[in-house]
């Protein structure tokens, strides 16, 4: 493949390989620069969205390259708005320049967030150590009170307990009764009758409260576990608490934390300048290239050849209307 790189640039920027070879070598060059400068900032971009989704989105390996490829692709259709655009628009410009500036707001606060990773992690320990103090005696408050909760259930079913194993002690056996039905057949008036008695037979049987017993002590026993896994988490609260905190990377929190860095650092705000200033110069490279030189045969070329079709068209026209009169 001759040139493989004027072709990469003609892909990558939209412009026509055939019309570039066919124009001078100040065409190739722009080709040229501007691929670089796509190249440039798709690197940087795919870099973010990779390192983005990593760390804040928690994605895996694929869904981290595909959106290094989603931020990749993007720029490029961005810049070409640009490069493909004939002459010089002022709204394109403009529109261009807000992109600009809000993606390098946005490149420079997730780089700083990567080169201040170290500070920005000490930062928020200090920040969740004032958090851990705050919510810490809440969560001790309410823990204590289901154990002093759980105290009073346990206490009053070993009270309920005590008062049936008290009453078992005393009365052992309780009196039951069964009643029993015999009929008999008798001679009254000469006549065979059927009678039926009733006979009643009281026996002594263990007490029935003594089967609660067992039911109340699993009980005592489901309680006291309890219980203890409650005392087991007061101990452990502290040191829970600052892992479960520790454990959430949120894009806000780290945000926040960096700014709190930024403003308190004259050294730190300065190397976040130093980033920005360099993001909006490589987000306005592509345009000042466009609009500040004073241009190549490839747009005179476009719009030669538009001109041409125009002109094609007003003639098919003027054929159109003469043939209509005629």
């Amino acid at each position: 493949m001759k040139d493989p790189i004027l072709r990469l640039g003609c892909f990558l920027t939209g412009r026509n390989y055939k019309i570039v070879k066919s124009c001078s070598e100040a065409s190739t060059k722009s080709v040229k620069k501007f691929l670089a400068a796509i190249l440039i900032m798709s690197i940087i971009w795919g870099f973010i969205g990779f390192t983005f989704t990593q760390r804040y989105i928690q994605g895996s390996m694929t869904a981290s390259v595909i959106v290094a490829a989603i931020m990749v692709f993007v720029v490029i259709h961005i810049e070409r708005q640009i490069i493909l655009s004939i002459g010089k628009n002022k709204w394109s410009s403009w529109f261009r320049i807000v992109i600009g500036v809000v993606m390098a707001i946005i490149g420079s606060v997730i780089i700083d967030q990567i080169l201040f990773k170290q500070d920005v992690e000490k930062k928020k320990i200090s920040d969740i150590q004032e958090e851990v103090y705050d919510i810490l005696p809440l969560k001790t408050n309410q823990i204590n009170l289901d154990i002093a909760n759980l105290d009073t259930l346990i206490i009053n079913k070993e009270r309920e307990k005590a008062q049936i194993v008290d009453e078992i002690t005393i009365k052992p056996f309780v009196k039951s009764s069964t009643r029993s039905t015999i009929h008999h057949n008798v001679m009254l008036s000469g006549k065979d009758t059927l009678i039926a008695r009733s006979d009643v037979t009281i026996v002594d049987i263990p007490n029935p409260k003594a089967s609660f017993i067992p039911q109340i002590e699993t009980l005592i026993k489901s309680l006291q576990a309890q219980k203890s896994l409650k005392e087991e988490a007061r101990l452990t609260m502290r040191e829970d608490l600052e892992k479960d905190l520790m454990s959430k990377t949120g894009f806000l929190d780290e945000l926040t934390t960096l700014f709190s860095i930024l403003f308190s650092s004259l050294v730190a705000l300065l190397v976040w300048i130093a980033l920005f200033i360099f993001f909006l110069a490589l987000e306005l490279f592509v345009l000042t290239n466009k609009y500040g030189d004073k241009g190549d045969d490839y747009d005179e070329t476009i719009i030669h050849q538009m001109n041409i079709h125009r002109l094609r068209l007003a003639k098919l026209e003027e054929a159109s209307v003469i043939e209509v009169k005629n």
